[in-house]
């Protein structure tokens, strides 16, 4: 007798179990679950017909997809392959197969009502208290396209291309006409030859399709002088090179605002911009929105919500411009937001110990006659005005007197002098950096880096999120909050684990907990 524990797969039961029972309760399939019947389904049923065949819930949709999000599987066909081989999924959808048509469509017309029900789930995550939003990181990251670099056209390469098709088309029809009397003559005009010439059989598909790329080439003509960019990319129109570090990237920014209690995505958002300054004040705009959103289904005795507390919004340099500190100083933003966004120079100082003696800093302004005196006693005039990085405004001044200086060729080795450039509101980054040499102002910012990217590293590295599948803004802003959404989700699943229950029984642990605090 082998002492080995009984075994069959055929065994046949009378009373099958729940799929659930082959699940640990908390797992991920388990919290995901719960999280979505804990949302408000009533968008999507909006746009279910009412005719034809029965659609699939929403519901099943909706969990197939945040798990297949969740575990690295972002194909419709991986999804209805997983849907008869792996248990978690088939228990979300309940043992029922929707093919990838299927699964796919519903992400295509749903995707804004995925975007919504990410708040919803920040939502959950506050009421479970991995929310306090008082402090929150923004970052961004370029990421890829999902198109070719070698399809970007520039507007003259578009009518070139145009051109060689026209050509070709009419070669196309001149050859067809060619042949078609070579046949005629040798068959007779009621009858069909087999040997035609490879090169142009079935010459109706090939000019008809030619003809849809000549028609796609005008329509991106049409859509790259609209845009006024220099050009653009055939495959995805809305893609642009990004400069990422020391390479060029064909894709899109993307932007998260992030937690600081548990690295909880609060935003998020995608651009074309090239640079980070235009996105700051939309991405601080989707903050305000969604913490607001939070605050009002959060009960009174909520202290999380913070209310009547500026929300501390912490950002790297890349963010900073003189226009985006006077707009934060403004009417809309200064009763909502504390920023913390240093400027370039400022960033380059805290890295260097040893400051540059001729820095523009040791130069020191005389009102009176609008100059600057540098170190060396020289005076510098104004020369005008210059537009920077992100349309700043910057004030000239120029020395004429450097070639008999002692300090020429280590203050400047420019035969026309030294030039310092000024910015015109100067005095907002002087208000920033001032707030920012704190102590509190530098325990406030260290936060960024423990918060923000290793958010990033999650998406990225974790949940190997580094390109887009889909194609044009719209659908890659969808995608990527589906993305922010699988990490939240994560990041409740093992919140969850943690306290060793259901997210029902977390709710109502943590909603007693809250009112007992409040007595």
């Amino acid at each position: 007798m082998l002492n080995i524990r009984p075994y069959t797969n055929k065994q046949q039961l009378l009373f099958p179990p729940s799929i659930g029972d082959y699940l640990p309760k908390n797992h991920l399939a388990c919290v995901i679950d719960e999280v979505v019947e804990q949302i408000d389904l009533e968008p999507y049923f909006k746009k279910i017909p009412k005719v034809g065949n029965p659609s699939y819930h929403p519901a099943l949709m909706i969990k197939i997809w945040f798990y297949g999000y969740c575990v690295k599987i972002y194909s419709s066909r991986k999804i209805e392959e997983k849907l008869y081989t792996d248990i978690a999924f088939i228990y979300l959808a309940g043992m029922q197969k929707p093919d990838f048509k299927t699964i796919s469509e519903f992400r295509r017309k749903y995707l804004n009502e995925l975007k919504n029900t990410f708040v919803e789930i920040l939502q959950i995550c506050h009421r479970l208290g991995m929310t306090k939003l008082s402090h929150i990181s923004i970052d961004s990251k370029v990421m890829k396209a999902n198109a070719g670099a070698n399809r970007t056209y520039t507007e003259k390469k578009l009518i070139e291309e145009q051109q060689i098709l026209e050509k070709v088309i009419q070669e196309y029809l001149e050859r067809a006409n060619q042949v078609d009397g070579e046949e005629d003559r040798k068959y007779g005009p009621d009858k069909r030859g087999n040997e035609l010439p490879e090169d142009i059989q079935d010459k109706e598909q090939r000019i008809k399709k030619i003809k849809q790329i000549v028609e796609q080439l005008k329509q991106a003509r049409e859509k790259l002088r609209a845009s006024g960019k220099e050009k653009i990319n055939l495959t995805d129109s809305d893609a642009r090179f990004q400069r990422d570090k020391s390479r060029k990237v064909l894709g899109y920014r993307v932007h998260i605002a992030v937690d600081t209690k548990q690295q909880i995505i609060v935003a998020n958002d995608v651009s074309t911009e090239q640079v980070d300054q235009r996105d700051l004040l939309p991405m601080i705009d989707k903050v305000i929105e969604n913490v607001e959103k939070v605050k009002q289904t959060s009960n009174n005795t909520d202290r999380n919500t913070g209310k009547g507390d500026k929300i501390k919004i912490i950002a790297d340099s890349g963010y900073c411009s003189c226009d985006n500190l006077a707009e934060l100083e403004g009417e809309k933003y200064k009763e909502k937001i504390d920023a913390y966004i240093p400027d370039q120079k400022y960033r380059a100082r805290e890295r260097n110990e040893k400051n540059f003696p001729f820095d523009n800093e040791k130069f020191i302004y005389d009102e009176s006659n609008d100059e600057y005196v540098c170190p060396s006693g020289k005076r510098l005039y104004y020369a005008g005005k210059t537009a920077g990085r992100g349309r700043q405004g910057f004030r000239v001044y120029r020395c004429k007197d450097c070639r008999g200086c002692r300090y020429f060729g280590i203050c400047t080795t420019s035969a026309k002098g030294r030039r310092i450039k000024v910015l015109e509101n100067q005095h907002l980054y002087k208000k920033m950096r001032e707030k920012l040499s704190t102590v509190e102002g530098k325990k406030i910012y260290s936060l960024r880096k423990i918060t923000v990217e290793p958010a990033f590293g999650n998406l990225s590295k974790n949940l190997g999120f580094n390109e887009f599948l889909l194609r044009g803004l719209e659908k890659v802003r969808g995608e990527f909050s589906l993305m922010c959404t699988a990490h939240n989700l994560l990041k409740i699943a093992r919140f969850i684990k943690k306290l060793g229950c259901t997210l029902i029984e977390a709710l109502m642990i943590c909603n007693h907990k809250l009112v007992f605090d409040s007595l």
